[in-house]
């Protein structure tokens, strides 16, 4: 596999020499165009408030230092050794993966991000991974971890045909359970996702009592309210008394109380999803 981890360092440098006129085309040709066909095949607008992005005006020395955490951190190496390892994980699996990958990481607006401790990533579109981070001693630790679910999206949406007409709750559940649960099993469990740790307890209860009553439910729109929850993209009188990021929670232990039940790996649990397993209706988490 060819990868490719965009300079974004020396990219975001050389903008901040820029007037500030000239920062939005510079970063749509060099940030946004090598990942044009996420743009296009997600219909997300292609601009950097849409990625939660930092702005690109009037922030310059809060960007400074956000490259120097990251520079520390030497997080464009570490990205790429993160694709290695998992890339070594997957591989002689019999699932098939991307031919290339293309991996930029962004800086992100903390307010913007203040629910995901700072981070979130992109990786729907076999072949691109976006991180957006807006490092800090948390999250800067969890970035690989984030790498790795986000490749595990790019090793699933390469296998399995996406249908967002039809897709269904227990089918969107166990995308994101699998690729955290493929996260926990490279870094470990304590660099699992806000969008996991963050529900727990009554919430997460709750939460369960409401999706397995509802694990037909298709179509994106309606599927999303309950992945979501009360996230900032359902709107109100949509949500369903689902926390923020309610169902990757549910999903993730979902996965784990069917690798718990079934004794398969990560991996074999994977390859079942690809060849049409509903993974987590057979998990034993839900009363069905």
């Amino acid at each position: 596999m060819k990868i490719n981890i965009l300079d974004t360092h020396k990219l975001y440098m050389e903008m901040m020499k820029l007037s500030e006129n000239r920062r939005y085309d510079y970063f749509d040709e060099n940030f946004l165009k090598p990942f044009a066909p996420v743009f296009e095949r997600t219909r997300m607008p292609r601009n950097p408030e849409a990625l939660s992005c930092l702005s690109l005006t009037g922030k310059d020395k809060i960007a400074e230092n956000m490259l120097v955490q990251l520079v520390d951190k030497n997080v464009w190496h570490e990205a790429h050794k993160a694709i290695e390892l998992a890339v070594y994980t997957l591989k002689d699996t019999g699932i098939k993966l991307p031919e290339e990958i293309t991996l930029g990481i962004f800086l992100g607006d903390p307010d913007k991000l203040s629910q995901s401790e700072g981070y979130t990533g992109v990786g729907s579109v076999p072949g691109y991974i976006q991180i957006i981070i807006a490092p800090n001693s948390q999250n800067l630790q969890k970035i690989n971890a984030c790498i790795a679910h986000e490749f595990h999206h790019n090793v699933l949406f390469n296998n399995v045909k996406w249908d967002f007409m039809n897709v269904t709750l227990s089918q969107y559940l166990a995308v994101e359970g699998l690729a955290e649960s493929f996260a926990s099993f490279l870094y470990g469990d304590v660099f699992i996702g806000p969008w996991v740790t963050g529900v727990s307890g009554a919430d997460l209860e709750r939460t369960r009592e409401i999706i397995e009553k509802n694990l037909d439910v298709s179509g994106f729109m309606e599927v999303r309210k309950y992945i979501f929850g009360d996230h900032p993209m359902i709107p109100e009188s949509d949500v369903l008394g689902i926390p923020f990021c309610g169902g990757y929670a549910t999903g993730y232990h979902a996965v784990q109380a069917l690798l718990l039940k079934t004794h398969k790996s990560i991996v074999e649990a994977t390859k079942d999803f690809v060849d049409g397993v509903d993974v987590v209706k057979q998990s034993g988490y839900f009363n069905i």
